[in-house]
Order: structure tokens, then sequence, then C-alpha cells
């Protein structure tokens, strides 16, 4: 018989690392039921939620097919009075369900439509339901729509439609803007916050007519405002967007902008490019809003520079802008007035002051074709005396590619590095650059060119646009098109030139005609572009016959002079000459300069 001792040693007992391992093993196990059962617990209580809010929209949607034709409508909202709510709570299994209802007038085409002359085109309505559950985490509602009709033929009618058609400033259309339409007449009770459909248009049928009572006000996070002005709002000017008239049976379209604001930095310097603080300076500008005495969106508006010289207006509306220096003499400004802004932008612009005088004259002289500055021009002003000066240089210009290539440096209005299936044609009409001939009015589909290297003779120097003249030989849209990419070194022979496009990097090219230039390439002496060509359709060809570079250095004037020494208040005469750019000699005589006079003056090219 075996001892007792010798069967506990022949028993074996689990040890602490086989009893954790154990253990986490089961919790494994159990992890996974608890997650699988939570799983399959969210799918049956999600099912369970959509088979519910399915009911809740059927039973919205019988409820409105049984309901008069007139009366399905949105209290408040509607053109035509309704009965049902914007949005409404129901509660099913002790769960809160939320329930959006949009309501709105469909023109049939099968009748003709408002645009082509149909008088009813209110033939129908859509009917679009949401349902969502307000605490289940829901993040998409559950949707369904559908067409309600009258019973009834149509009838005349003493109301009329309303087209309102959203843009922004390149005349795109917004979409999902908001529309708030309203009547300024007290019988006339009409109130709708509503949205553009993708083509950036909202339509309202049967609306009471009315004499200029519909004001319109059009708005977008992000998005500047644009809005209808009732005849009298300022005073004597008439406004570009008067509040609408709806007329029988007739269909009124209104049309109005917005997109994203834009901002603009004025820096007060003085000719020594010094910065002079405290500067008061009025502003007006961006877009006008009414005319006879014109209103502008930002109209004069009274601000003043900082301590650094500085001041920075955001929020603006896009398009031109002027200002006028108030405690200072204004000597011009970099660009010259006035500033066009674009939208989703800024601007930058040095106005340069000296201390006030009693007269004193600032002249632009501007190409009268392109109403570009023109540089190097003489202007002699005689007051007793001739006091002599000279505009500041605003743009290189080149109109011609002579030459196999390899130049190092841009001659005058010639020159290029290198061209590559691409020709620079002088005999046909259009004459420019061209992509490459290869047979009897065929082009290749594409070439570029690099241009020389233009020095702007120092570091301070800021590019600001590239501008082209295109002649274009095609007559379809979209065969073709130009782009540009731009490249500056501190050095005339750098590595390797680095071509960038409007957003500082390689993957993008400047294509639009008087385009901004990125500031990466600012305090950069050296300069080259590059032209790329290209055709969809080799029967034709995009001609390019002029470039021209647009820029500033710091407190140069492009096109301005300034003069503060008048010696006579009467009798005065300008002599304005660029005939070594082949521009016609101006003289003007009997100016009275009495106080401080900015003007403007215009050069006819003889070419």
């Amino acid at each position: 018989m075996k001892s007792l001792s010798i069967f506990f040693q022949n028993t074996k007992a689990f040890t602490l690392l086989e009893s954790i391992i154990s253990i986490g093993i089961f919790v494994i196990f159990a992890t996974a039921i608890y997650t699988s059962v939570q799983y399959v617990y969210k799918v049956v209580y999600s099912s369970r939620i959509q088979i519910i809010e399915t009911a809740i929209l059927n039973e919205q949607i019988e409820i409105i097919r049984n309901m008069d034709f007139l009366e399905v409508g949105i209290i408040g909202n509607e053109v035509q009075s309704g009965i049902l709510t914007r949005t409404s709570t129901i509660i099913r299994d002790d769960v809160n369900f939320e329930i959006i209802r949009t309501i709105r007038y469909r023109d049939d085409p099968a009748d003709g439509t408002a645009e082509t002359g149909d008088i009813y085109p209110f033939d129908y309505k859509l009917i679009f339901l949401e349902v969502k559950c307000s605490s289940c985490l829901q993040t998409k509602p559950l949707t369904f729509s559908t067409y309600v009709a009258d019973s009834f033929a149509e009838s005349a009618s003493s109301t009329g439609a309303l087209f309102i058609n959203v843009k922004d400033s390149n005349n795109n259309p917004v979409q999902g803007a908001s529309v708030n339409v309203s009547s300024t007449e007290p019988t006339i009770n009409i109130k709708r916050d509503d949205t553009t459909d993708n083509d950036g248009i909202l339509r309202i049928y049967i609306l009471p007519a009315c004499y200029k009572c519909y004001k319109i006000t059009v708005t977008k996070p992000g998005l500047t405002t644009d809005q209808t002005y009732s005849s009298d709002t300022f005073g004597g000017s008439t406004p570009v967007n008067e509040n609408v008239t709806i007329n029988d049976q007739q269909v009124s379209n209104v049309f109005l902008q917005i997109d994203t604001p834009t901002s603009m930095t004025l820096k007060t310097v003085n000719r020594e490019c010094i910065s002079v603080p405290d500067v008061n300076l009025t502003v007006n500008g961006g877009g006008i809003i009414a005319n006879s005495s014109t209103v502008y969106y930002l109209n004069d508006i009274a601000t003043t520079t900082n301590s650094s010289g500085e001041n920075i207006l955001d929020n603006l509306h896009w398009g031109e802008y002027n200002f006028a220096v108030n405690n200072y003499n204004f000597v011009g400004s970099i660009p010259n007035q006035p500033l066009n802004i674009l939208a989703n932008s800024s601007q930058v612009a040095n106005v340069v002051v000296t201390t006030s005088t009693v007269s004193s004259l600032s002249v632009l002289v501007l190409d009268n074709n392109t109403h570009l500055p023109i540089s190097d021009a003489q202007v002699t002003l005689t007051s007793g005396n001739d006091f002599v000066n000279y505009t500041g240089f605003g743009y290189n210009k080149q109109n011609e590619w002579l030459g196999v290539g390899g130049d190092v440096f841009y001659g005058i209005n010639h020159g290029f590095w290198n061209i590559s299936d691409a020709q620079y044609d002088i005999v046909n009409h259009p004459f420019g650059l061209k992509l490459s001939s290869v047979g009897l009015d065929l082009y290749t589909t594409s070439g570029n060119l690099e241009s020389a290297t233009f020095d702007f003779t120092t570091v301070d120097v800021s590019y600001t646009k590239i501008d082209w003249q295109p002649h274009d030989q095609s007559i379809l849209t979209g065969i073709d098109s130009v782009s540009f990419q731009i490249a500056t070194s501190p050095s005339f022979s750098p590595a390797t030139w680095n071509f960038l496009g409007p957003d500082g990097t390689s993957g993008t090219y400047y294509n639009l005609a008087s385009q901004d230039i990125n500031g990466i390439h600012n305090g950069q002496r050296y300069f080259r572009y590059k032209l790329y060509l290209a055709t969809a359709d080799p029967a034709f060809t995009p001609v390019v016959s002029e470039v021209s570079i647009f820029y500033t250095k710091s407190c140069s004037l492009p096109g301005q002079v300034y003069f503060d020494t008048i010696p006579q208040s009467i009798g005065n005469t300008l002599r304005i000459d660029a005939s070594a750019y082949n521009y016609e000699i101006k003289n003007i005589t009997n100016i009275t300069i009495d106080n401080n006079l900015t003007t403007t003056t215009y050069l006819t090219n003889l070419l």
C-alpha cells in the first residue's frame, strides 16, 4: 500500500501564472460575448427606431393627402396660408421624434413654365418630410418626399411669381443661401424664410400683386449680405436693387450677389518710406448700392491709422475702393486708386502722405485704353516757373519674343530663355505666341515658353499682378487654355528656377487675366515666368500677344507724380510727355490749384 505522502507528491496544482492566464482568457471570451450582445441590441434598437420613423412618415403623408390642397402649407412661412407647422414633436413608445416639413410649389413643364409664359405655374406642391429621434444619437434623419396636386383645374389668378437668383461675385450660383422675403404693404401678410436650390434660385409662386413692396434679404454663413431697398432709403438716390414689384400672372426676377468678404490694409508712409501714424482717412467703395448721389456699400467711413501707421478694414464687400487723406497732403498710393479688391482676398495699399500745405497737386497718368499706369512719363507743371517730375514705374511689358532662345536677361520688348512646341508668329494675324504648327491649320496640343530673367534692380520690390493680352483664334468654348507660373530668386543664376502658382506651390497656375501674384515672391530681385499653352482641338491654338508684370517698389508711385510747391493758384498748365513710349503729348491749360488737388489724366497710345 502507498503512503499518503506519496499520493500528495503526485498531485499537480495551478500556479499563479496559470491562474492569471486562465482568468485573462475568460475575460476575453466574456468581453466578446458582451460586445456581441450589445451590438445585436443596438441593431435591433436601430431597426425598431427606423420602423417607428417609417410609420410616422407614412402617417404624416396620409394626413397631408387627405387635406384640402389650399391648406397644404406652413403656418407663417408660406405665401399661401397653410395649417401645418414647420417643426413638431411626436412621442412613440416613450421616445421623442422631431418632424420637419418643407413645402414648395412646383411648375410642371407639361403645360409650359413661368419662364415660357405659363400664367398658372403653381401646378402642384412638393412635400418633403424629415423625422429624427431626438435622443437616439441619430446622425441623419429619415426622409420622404412626394407631390400633391389640386383636384380642380387651373383658373385665373391675381397673383404672380417671384424668382430670386443668388450669385457670387463671378456670377456662379450660390446654393443653400438663406432668403427672407417680406412685404412692406400692411395688407399683405407675408414673411417667408427659405433657401436657394442647386441652381442658386428660389422660386415662389402665388404672391399677391403689389408695387415695390417685397423686400428680400439674402445671407449665408461666412458670406456677405445683399438685399433690396425701398425707394426712399437713400433720400434722393435710387437703389440699384429696389424692393420688388409683383404683377398679375407674371414672373418677377431679382438678382442678388453674395460672396466671401474681403479685407484691406492701409499703410500711411511719407516719401522716405517711413511710417506716418494717426493719419485721418475717409474710405468709400465696395460697389454702388444707389445711384444719382452715389451710395457705396462702405460709404464715407472715417478711420485713422494706428501708431504704426496701419489700419485694417475687414469684412468688406468686394469691389473698388477710394480714400481721401484729411490731415495730410495726399502724394499718391501703391497701387493707385481705385483699389480693386476681389472677393475672398486682401489688399495692402501704401498711402504716401506729406505735411499739409495750402495747395498741392497729385497727378495720376493712365493709358487711355487699358487704364494702366504709365511709367516714366515726364510731367511739367508751369506755375510761374517750370517744375518737372516723372511718374514712378508700374509694370514691365513684353510683347515680342524674337530670337532662338538662350537669352539670360530680358531685353527691350523681346527675349526668352527656352521654348518648346510653341512659336512666336509675327507674320500671320493674330500674331503672338502660339502652339507650333504641325501641318496646314494644325497645331500641337501643348507647348510652353520660359522667359528670360527680369531684373528689378533691388530686393525692395513687391509683385502685384500678372496680366496678358490673349488673341483667341478658337470659335469654340473651352477648347484651349493659357496659364502661367512664376519663379523669383535673389540671384540671377540660381541652381533651379522654381516655378509656382497663385497658392505658392508648383501644383497651381495663374489662369486669369490680371491675377494677383502670391506674396511669396516679394523681396526677390530676379523674376521669370513660364507660359503654358494647350488646346483640346489641334485645329485651334490660343494666342498671347502681350505679358505684363505689375510691381511696386517701396514708395515708388506707379503712374503718379506730386507737386507741393504751387506759386500761383490760377493760370497753371500741365505738360505730360510719354512720347518715348509712343504716347501723345498732352497739354492742359488754365488749371486752378487753390487747395490740395488730386487729378487723373489719360494718354492715347499712337501705335
